[in-house]
């Protein structure tokens, strides 16, 4: 390893020791052992050797630094939309398993009671799934496309739980608790 790569790799270390969460971009041989040790190694794909871009996480197609910048503003958006998505969701079915709950345990008194020991359901079984279909569905597939909000690089990154731990898949890790990142990007 040549002085450079020394230098690069022990400035990552001292970085990631401290709790920072480091990205690197790199093109020469030299660079591999710090893109590799870095929680994001970036490596240039027109001009980067073969042995920085197995060693990088992402490759750039187009050596273009604000790639990697418009790659960040995409995933913010996605997990944006994902959050909402979700939250839809989770606040829509609860209202509909309450609804539910309530219709069987209330069942005598809003008159669904037929009689004997069976146990009445308020809605049948094509019922829920017709409502699942278009109160789900169409508005929780729009939520899941919105365009990017125009502050979105303004706000700060999320906090990483556990730095120590965190090493994108196919970069040396086997650590299932690591694998949020595809083993090979490119932007």
């Amino acid at each position: 390893m040549s002085d450079r790569g020394r230098v690069n790799r022990k400035i990552v270390d001292a970085l990631r020791r401290s709790g920072a969460v480091v990205a690197l971009t790199g093109h020469a041989v030299n660079d591999a052992p710090a893109l590799k040790t870095a929680d994001i190694g970036v490596a240039m794909g027109i001009t980067g050797t073969d042995v920085s871009k197995e060693a990088a996480d992402m490759v750039l197609s187009d050596d273009n630094f604000v790639s990697i910048v418009a790659a960040v503003q995409e995933g913010r958006a996605i997990f944006a939309n994902i959050r909402t998505f979700l939250r839809y969701l989770l606040s829509l079915n609860v209202g509909e398993v309450m609804a539910m709950f309530l219709g069987v345990v209330l069942s005598r008194q809003i008159g669904l009671e037929i009689g004997g020991e069976a146990v009445v359901l308020p809605l049948l079984a094509t019922q829920i799934l017709w409502i699942n279909l278009v109160t789900d569905g169409p508005p929780a597939l729009a939520l899941g496309v919105d365009p990017a909000d125009d502050g979105l690089m303004d706000r700060p990154p999320r906090p990483v739980r556990n730095v120590s731990s965190h090493r994108p898949c196919g970069a040396g890790s086997s650590s299932s608790a690591s694998s949020w990142l595809p083993a090979r990007c490119s932007c």
